[in-house]
């Protein structure tokens, strides 16, 4: 079945709504960041190619300017140092905090804190690589060492980011992000998600093999 060009272009417009009321949510710019891995790299342009300005350390605290999205799916950061010296960061290696959504989970009716656990595990790799990075975030703020601790509220949407990267001179990765929102009896019991995530292999003998990832979620009650 053909979809004509004015019914797609108004499914388009609807999805692409979506995402901007879900963003705006989220984030606004100017916002803070946090460097979340050692030696990040600003550069002159939103750009691998861009020359070198500078480095952040990690848990180093900049100002996000703004966004800017390339066609290939790349986001980088333009953002301001406390010392005033501007540059553009991968998006990768910069935290944004989703101030929103966490407002809304420390505010609310009902609002408790809670333990986060992460576990991830791969049953075969299937020769999609041996060496493998995970790094997580709830509500846009790193979640360190498969562990955390922060509130949560009947009611109010939580995001679960992971990004799951196999290591060599071109790395496969899979970004994706994970929406919920918990009941008051799931912050009373806890409760459990679960994220299948799927990293191809994008070049070499092995080129479109796929490494089903499953990656678990265990909230239980910190008080």
């Amino acid at each position: 079945m053909r979809i004509q060009r004015k019914g797609a272009a108004a499914v388009m417009m609807a999805v692409l709504l979506c995402l901007f009321a879900v963003s705006c949510l989220a984030v606004e710019y100017p916002c803070e960041g946090v460097a979340n891995t050692k030696s990040v790299r600003m550069r002159k342009k939103a750009s691998s190619s861009g020359d070198r300005i500078g480095e952040l350390k990690e848990g180093e605290t900049v100002t996000v300017l703004e966004e800017i999205v390339h066609k290939n799916g790349n986001v980088w950061y333009k953002v301001k140092t406390a010392k005033g010296k501007q540059g553009y960061v991968l998006s990768d290696y910069l935290s944004v905090p989703e101030v929103e959504r966490i407002k809304a989970a420390e505010n609310g009716e009902g609002a408790r804190l809670m333990k986060l656990k992460v576990h991830a595990g791969c049953s075969d790799k299937n020769q999609v690589g041996h060496n493998w990075t995970q790094y997580y975030e709830w509500n846009g703020v790193k979640v360190k060492e498969g562990e955390m601790e922060a509130y949560a509220a009947p009611g109010a949407e939580l995001s679960l980011y992971v990004r799951i990267r196999e290591q060599d001179d071109k790395p496969d990765t899979t970004m994706d992000t994970l929406l919920h929102t918990p009941t008051a009896d799931e912050l009373v019991g806890g409760f459990e998600l679960t994220q299948t995530i799927k990293v191809t292999e994008n070049a070499g003998k092995y080129k479109g093999n796929t490494a089903i990832w499953k990656v678990t979620y265990t909230f239980s009650p910190a008080e």
